[in-house]
């Protein structure tokens, strides 16, 4: 930043209502100097809009899928095409808006940008969302399709059975849309992804020029490949043993492997679920697996985006990686532990204490 960009900069830090002529009477410029600068800053992502809002530092933009969760959970062993007696339960879901709630309530700064439905499951999603510590300004709203909704059957031991997701909605997230967002994207420290996006939103993140670090979440089987174009760009990819051979079309079954394979394709760190035998990191000069903590499970909805922002935050903490894994994973068992796909008591002492417990 030049030094005279700096200067105006550091003049709207100090009052970012002032006018343009104040600026400039302050700094001993013209008026037509100061709105120079201030759209240069504007268009390198130091503001973010009207009324001079500047970009925070360490800030995460998560794009992806914001939906409604209804979880259904069995008392007794599941009978399959019959009426199971148990509880059913709505409670806030999608991928990417997992992420950032739990990486909001871990004490760090994100941005939510989603399509929701302009109806009342998407008025009472925004709340839910806002109330857990996410900026949601920047989530976009639709009028005609519905809000993103998630409709899950676990069996009596917490386990997933069958699922329907009507995400219609994201399909509206395109280019258009997200190039109204440019500021925030340039002022982003690290941009997380879902796969829910298109294949074509994701080729053209990849091509914008962004500094932004890019961490993506695979998502499932049928859209992990979506992150094929853009795996020379990760940072960091979050995947399962299934998608990751969805991503490679492999049948590898050696985890090790697959992880090889991925970060040959370009990928800088991967952090590979095992399941309930745990995760394995790797990049290119180490790997380790981590054995998962014991837990009681009620739920797996969300565990494994409670992984990823909890391994997120423990680097931002400057934890080691063993202590960044061990974080992550009791994230996980927080979160499994939970009958939402987020536990609302999710705050780094909180976790600290459940490890600390054990």
């Amino acid at each position: 930043m030049k030094e005279q960009t700096y200067r105006v900069y550091e003049a709207i830090k100090l009052d970012p209502l002032a006018s343009q002529q104040a600026i400039a009477d302050r700094l001993g410029m013209s008026r037509e100097s100061v709105a120079g600068h201030i759209m240069q800053l504007t268009r390198q992502g130091y503001i973010l809009g009207k009324g001079y809002l500047l970009a925070e530092q360490n800030a995460y933009v998560v794009l992806g899928g914001a939906n409604v969760d209804i979880n259904g959970h069995s008392n007794a062993t599941l009978k399959s095409g019959d009426s199971n007696p148990g509880t059913i339960s709505q409670s806030p879901g999608g991928v990417g808006r997992n992420i950032a709630e739990n990486l909001a309530r871990l004490g760090e700064h994100v941005h939510l940008v989603a399509p929701i439905g302009l109806d009342q499951r998407g008025d009472w999603l925004i709340e839910q969302t806002r109330l857990s510590g996410v900026e949601t300004h920047n989530v976009l709203r639709h009028d005609t399709l519905p809000t993103g909704t998630y409709l899950a059957i676990n069996n009596d031991n917490g386990q997933l059975q069958a699922a329907i997701a009507d995400m219609r909605i994201i399909d509206t997230l395109d280019e258009q849309k997200l190039s109204s967002k440019q500021a925030l994207l340039q002022s982003a420290y690290s941009i997380i992804i879902d796969a829910n996006l298109s294949a074509e939103v994701i080729e053209w993140l990849a091509k914008q020029p962004l500094s932004a670090r890019f961490i993506a979440d695979a998502v499932s089987t049928a859209k992990a490949p979506r992150l094929r174009s853009i795996l020379p760009q990760l940072s960091l990819l979050k995947v399962n043993q299934d998608e990751a051979r969805a991503i490679l079309d492999s049948n590898e079954t050696e985890p090790e492997k697959l992880a090889e394979a991925l970060l040959n394709a370009g990928v800088e760190e991967i952090l590979l679920s095992l399941g309930s035998q745990g995760v394995l990191f790797a990049n290119v000069e180490y790997s380790q697996r981590k054995a998962c903590h014991p837990s009681s499970s009620v739920s797996d909805s969300g565990a494994g985006d409670a992984l990823l922002a909890g391994y997120i935050s423990a680097r931002q903490q400057n934890k080691n990686l063993d202590q960044a894994l061990s974080f992550a994973l009791a994230c996980a068992a927080m979160t499994l532990e939970s009958p939402h796909a987020n536990h609302p008591e999710l705050t780094v002492q909180n976790v600290t204490q459940w490890i600390e417990k054990l």
